[in-house]
Order: C-alpha cells, then sequence, then structure tokens
C-alpha cells in the first residue's frame, strides 16, 4: 500500500514539474505565477500527501528542460510600433492568432460581367405599321441632360469600306433618326451607297456574332429588313455594355458566328435585299444588347480622319423638352454656299432614335471639315444662329436653347379680335332664309316646277 502511494507522489512530482516548465516559458508574461512554481516540489507534495505520508524531496531543477519544437510564444512589446495599423491590445495575447491579420492578404477578385440574354428572334405575326412621327413639333417628356462625366470621345471604329470609298458615310438627306420627310422608316443607322460588291470591312477587332439571312429571323423592324447582315461584337465596352457594329444589306459574307475578326478585315460585300431595292451599306451602332431599340447615331462612333469633325448639338426649350423632326442648316462661315442640311430627331413613339449618354444630342452634322461655321434654325418665326468651331478628330457640342412655346391662336379668335363695331355688322341669312328658288309673287302658294325651272334664255 505504501508503495503504491510512493508511486502516486512521484508521478505527481512529475506532472508538476513539467507544469513548472511551462509556466517558466511564460514568465515574461507571468512574473506572479512563475515566482510561485519556483518554490520546491517536494512543499507541494507535503501538502498533498497528509502527516502519515512519506515525502520524497524531487528538487525541480532535477527535470530537464524541455525546449518545444515550434517558434517561442510572442513576448508583448512596451511600446507599440507607430506604423502598425491594429494597436497592440493590453491583455495577454492568445495563441489563436487574430483572424483580422489572416484576411487582409485576401486580394480581391472583380468577378466577371454576366452575360447578356439572347433577345427573341421569331419573327412576330403580323407586319408591324409604320407610326407615325413627330415633326416640327414639342415634346412633352424631357430629353436626356447632358452628362458633363462621360466627356470621352469614343471614335473606336474606323470606316467600314476600303480606303477611296464612302469618304462621306451618310447619306445627308436621310440621317440617323429621320425619315426623308415621311418616305421612310425613321433611320436607325447611316448608309453609303456603293456598286454591288464592294467590300464590307471590320470596323474594330471584335468577334462575330450573327451572320446569317434575317428571312426568318427578328433582327429589325421586321423579319427579313436586312436580307442578310453580319453583327460584331466589339472587343471594348461603353459603361460595362457590350457594343455592336452591325452591316445590313451584305451578300457573299466571308465569316461565321463564333469567328475573331480584326480591324481592316473583310467580312461581306456591299449587296441588297431586305427593305433595300439599290445596292448600299447599311451601318448601325447597338449598345447595351443586339437589339433594333438599343440603336445609337453611327457618325459619334466612326473615326471621321485626320481632317475632319462631328457637331453633336441638342434642340431643347427652357425645360429640356426636345424640338422634333426640325430642319437644321449648317454654314461655312468662310464659305456662305457650302451649306450642310440635318434634321432633329423625329418624334417617334417606339424610341428607336436613342441620344448618347455623354453628349445627349437630338441632331448631328457628320464629316465636316475644320474650320468655323454656324449652326441656322428658325422655330416659332424666331431665328437662331449658333457659332461653332470643327476640330479635327473631335466632337463640337453645340446647343440651342430656344424661347418657350407660344400657344397658337386659333382662327375663330382672331375672327373675334378682327370683328368691326357691333352697329357695323350686318347680319347674314341663314341656310333657311336665303333664297336658293327663283322668288314667288304669293309665298304661300308653292311654286311649280315650271316656275322653278330656268327658262330658255336664262340658260343661253
Amino acid at each position: 500500500m505504501k508503495r503504491k502511494h510512493r508511486i502516486g507522489l512521484i508521478c505527481t512530482a512529475v506532472c508538476l514539474s513539467f507544469l513548472s516548465l511551462l509556466l517558466s516559458a511564460c514568465s515574461a508574461e507571468f512574473p506572479a505565477a512563475a515566482q510561485r512554481v519556483g518554490e520546491s516540489v517536494p512543499a507541494v507534495v507535503a501538502q498533498m500527501g497528509g502527516e502519515e505520508q512519506e515525502t520524497i524531496e524531487v528538487p525541480a531543477t532535477d527535470i530537464p528542460v524541455l525546449t518545444p519544437a515550434l517558434s517561442p510564444l510572442p513576448t508583448q512589446p512596451t511600446k507599440a510600433p507607430p506604423s502598425t495599423a491594429t494597436p497592440v491590445p493590453t491583455t495577454a495575447p492568445t495563441l489563436i492568432p487574430s483572424p483580422t491579420l489572416t484576411l487582409t492578404i485576401t486580394p480581391s477578385v472583380t468577378p466577371p460581367p454576366s452575360p447578356t440574354t439572347e433577345p427573341s428572334r421569331f419573327c412576330p405575326e403580323t407586319v408591324p405599321l409604320k407610326p407615325e412621327y413627330n415633326r416640327f413639333y414639342l415634346s412633352a417628356t424631357k430629353w436626356p441632360a447632358a452628362d458633363d462625366s462621360v466627356t470621352e470621345t469614343h471614335f473606336w471604329m474606323s470606316k467600314p469600306l476600303p480606303p477611296g470609298f464612302g469618304r462621306i458615310l451618310t447619306n445627308q438627306l436621310f440621317p440617323y433618326g429621320w425619315d426623308e420627310n415621311g418616305h421612310l422608316l425613321l433611320h436607325t443607322g447611316v448608309d453609303t451607297a456603293e456598286e454591288l460588291g464592294t467590300p464590307v470591312l471590320a470596323v474594330a477587332d471584335g468577334t462575330v456574332v450573327v451572320s446569317q439571312s434575317d428571312y426568318s429571323a427578328w433582327y429589325g423592324w421586321r423579319c427579313d429588313w436586312y436580307g442578310h447582315l453580319v453583327v460584331i461584337e466589339l472587343d471594348v465596352r461603353w459603361q460595362d455594355q457590350p457594343v455592336y457594329a452591325l452591316y445590313g444589306h451584305v451578300l457573299n459574307l466571308q465569316v461565321e458566328a463564333g469567328e475573331r475578326v480584326y480591324r481592316g478585315q473583310q467580312v461581306a460585300e456591299i449587296g441588297v435585299g431586305g427593305a433595300a431595292t439599290h445596292p448600299h451599306l447599311h451601318f448601325e451602332v447597338r449598345v447595351g444588347s443586339n437589339e433594333f431599340a438599343h440603336t445609337r447615331n453611327p457618325i459619334l462612333w466612326l473615326d471621321p480622319g485626320p481632317e475632319r469633325g462631328v457637331i453633336a448639338g441638342r434642340l431643347v426649350d427652357s425645360e429640356g423638352r426636345p424640338w422634333q423632326g426640325v430642319p437644321l442648316a449648317l454654314v461655312n462661315d468662310n464659305n456662305q454656299s457650302e451649306i450642310y442640311p440635318s434634321w432633329s430627331y423625329l418624334g417617334d413613339p417606339q424610341h428607336l432614335a436613342n441620344a448618347d449618354e455623354g453628349w445627349a444630342e437630338n441632331f448631328v452634322f457628320s464629316d465636316i471639315k475644320a474650320g468655323n461655321y454656324h449652326v441656322i434654325t428658325q422655330i416659332q418665326d424666331v431665328d437662331y444662329k449658333i457659332p461653332v468651331e470643327v476640330t479635327p478628330g473631335e466632337v463640337a457640342v453645340v446647343e440651342i436653347i430656344t424661347e418657350d412655346y407660344k400657344t397658337p391662336v386659333p382662327e375663330t379668335l382672331l375672327e373675334i379680335t378682327t370683328t368691326p363695331a357691333a352697329e357695323e355688322i350686318v347680319p347674314t341669312p341663314t341656310v333657311e332664309e336665303s333664297s336658293l328658288t327663283p322668288a314667288v309673287e304669293d309665298s304661300t302658294q308653292t311654286p311649280t316646277v315650271d316656275e322653278i325651272r330656268p327658262s330658255p334664255t336664262e340658260t343661253s
């Protein structure tokens, strides 16, 4: 029994000695505890054993010191370094690292943009009818305001034709947002009339997303609108939105959907088909979605070249409401006979003409030589003449703010204001009072047919 008791005391002493070693490692943090552990192990054993139990003195220094394999525990500095972002805690440190320190080294990852949803391409059961457009009309809805923070000029695209072809890309009598005086549908792009078979080139690097006939697919105002078309999605994005270049009425397609193309590479040839009756290229720019209602004015995206510029204008009233379908003219200050026509975007119930986020334009003059000009228009019998300077490769901005809308005076009101005095007014007989038949002596008698019929001498 006594032997077993001794063995128990020896084990207890060994355990207490190991505890002493552990506390000695933390002596810098816990000096008081280290002092207590420094007492002789026999004294502690004697207290645990009782009076009748035999004591065994085992000095604390007899047990070897075990050095841990891991790095020693950090000691707390007296002062926190000034460059440390997180202050050192005043309490005793824990053996578990602070999670905030380990999370700061994790790099942030920007998720890729979500893919755009492909719109439905099923052909409508009935062909849509041409809507009525408002022209020379002040809209009741405000036009988008220009965003001064968006000042980037996005002339990202080169001309879609070889050098020497299509210097003036747009037919100036049929610009974007106009219907050629009601003869055509509102134009959602720009046109160039060239010979059948003229090469059509990629305007920028990108990926072909469409290269086919649209006879049974809805890409335009209706199916079979372009005949054949090619659509390229550009590698660059505008305000995190995809940008598309569309070529309509083309033939001899040289590329396939999914194919990578590069600026200047031939993608098709000028052709005819769909709504086109004569060979020409119809070119569109779409932003955000490859849909007919997402077009922008291509002139603001096509590089005008080293000698020419573009004018983006706003024609609005003092409340920011746009004047729709109003003719404008650009006159060269050095040559009064050099005149360029344009029109403000029509009032369209389908909203097919869209303004740029930065310029917020509702009319454009394209392919203009560098120089000084005046933009001229007339609204409500008031002439407006605004100077503008065109710089090569730049967009010149013009804003015409008109007088408030003048309520037209009805004709009936004009007649009342110009009516003579009451005593000068001669009553006008009504239809009942007017004599529609020859006079009859006795008005109480109904005239006979012979009396009403004019005599032969009266008709000769």
